[in-house]
């Protein structure tokens, strides 16, 4: 069973009722509470699956740790409250701890949301898990797209899986591919705005790879394909890692042709990379594209 097989399996076992606006699919879990949606959501980083000690800090696990997580509210337009962390470690050292929760407090905290709390386990390697909630008044799902919305995305992709490709080959990564694989920036603000001005018909965050994201979100939104033109390249990436390489933490967004207009008033431009379509498929430039992205069990 893939990921992405899990995932359409774990659909009927997720509680459902009233009060549940999503529980599948989305970025987050959506539940409503009064004039506002709550918004819950829990990612992991796993030695030797996500990260190498030897190249990520203390202070950066616990940094990317919060950006992985706030990247998920951002996609929903959300704003962040507070998290919960489980840490699992062969032993506990005061010296890895106290950078470990620096990094993780300034990238919650960044953001307005706090640590409150969690659990500790021992475990053979680091296990590094975080639950975060937040508020969101019209949180922005992936199923409101329509062929003929535009796609657009925040910033040029690539850049974590090109700096990763330098540390595997051992070379040191450009600096601005270094930061965004330690320190990675969600797009929090911006998820907010695009929300608050009902700017997109749909939006996610791309975390496995532009294909294998879009392709979630065409399934999402019952949208058969997308006709991609042109996919902004993170200076010192490639093409490949653009589309596939995982790890970007921007935005996607679906915007209906009439309000990309409005676009231009957000602090600063998206990149438009094509749109959705009735022909079945991913494209790019009329060549056809297989949604390659990172699946823990492929």
């Amino acid at each position: 069973m893939t990921e992405e097989e899990f995932l359409r399996f774990l659909v009927r076992h997720l509680s459902s009722g009233p009060e549940v606006l999503r529980a599948a699919e989305e970025d987050c879990a959506v539940v409503a509470e009064g004039d506002v949606s709550r918004l819950y959501t829990a990612d992991a980083l796993v030695e030797g699956v996500h990260f190498e000690r030897k190249y990520f800090s203390s202070e950066a696990l616990g940094w990317k740790l919060a950006a992985v997580n706030l990247s998920d509210v951002a996609a929903m337009g959300g704003a962040p409250e507070g998290a919960l962390l489980i840490l699992g470690a062969p032993s506990l050292e005061e010296e890895f701890l106290e950078a470990f929760y620096r990094g993780l407090r300034q990238g919650l905290e960044k953001y307005g949301a706090g640590l409150l709390g969690g659990d500790t386990v021992r475990a053979p390697v680091l296990f590094l898990g975080l639950f975060l909630f937040a508020r969101a008044a019209s949180p922005v799902f992936r199923s409101g797209a329509r062929p003929g919305d535009l796609l657009f995305v925040s910033r040029p992709l690539g850049a974590s899986a090109a700096a990763l490709r330098f540390l595997k080959e051992g070379r040191r990564p450009p600096e601005p591919l270094l930061q965004a694989h330690l320190f990675p920036e969600p797009e929090v603000e911006l998820g907010q705005e695009v929300a608050r001005r009902a700017l997109a018909s749909a939006m996610m965050d791309i975390s496995d790879g532009l294909l294998l994201d879009l392709s979630r979100l065409c399934r999402a939104s019952g949208v058969p394909g997308a006709e991609l033109e042109e996919v902004p390249v993170a200076e010192g990436a490639t093409e490949e890692e653009a589309l596939s390489g995982g790890e970007d933490f921007a935005l996607l967004l679906a915007v209906p042709p009439e309000k990309a207009p409005l676009l231009g008033g957000l602090k600063r431009p998206l990149f438009r990379i094509g749109k959705l379509v009735e022909t079945p498929g991913l494209r790019l430039k009329g060549r056809p594209l297989s949604p390659q992205g990172f699946d823990h069990f492929a």
